[in-house]
């Protein structure tokens, strides 16, 4: 292609967590090369529709982490906090059930 490495930057379980072509970044020195004649950019999706990691390093190779992984992990994530519009209407509730309260 046009003579660029691309490289992959992994977590401590081999998780991919970074990508970039040698055009922008120089590599550390635990950075995996896995392609030594690519394009200047490094396109390779990184992330799923959920933001998920969706690659992992597996005995030298690049591979798809599998579907039960991600959903493992997503499972362990804390539940979303509350928006803005959510407190709000606990708060109203709240202010509606002390008014009732104070009615009897």
């Amino acid at each position: 292609m046009d003579g660029y490495k691309h490289y992959v930057r992994t977590d401590a379980a081999g998780v991919v967590v970074h990508g970039f072509s040698s055009a922008f970044e120089s590599p550390e020195p635990t950075d995996i090369c896995i392609d030594e004649n690519a394009g200047r950019h490094f396109t390779l999706q990184l992330r799923n529709e959920r933001g998920q990691l969706r690659y992992k390093m597996q005995k030298g190779k690049l591979v798809e982490r599998t579907q039960a992984e991600l959903d493992a992990e997503w499972n362990t994530r804390p539940a979303e906090p509350p928006s803005a519009l959510e407190l709000l209407g606990r708060q109203l509730v709240a202010l509606e059930l002390r008014q009732l309260e104070g009615r009897q």
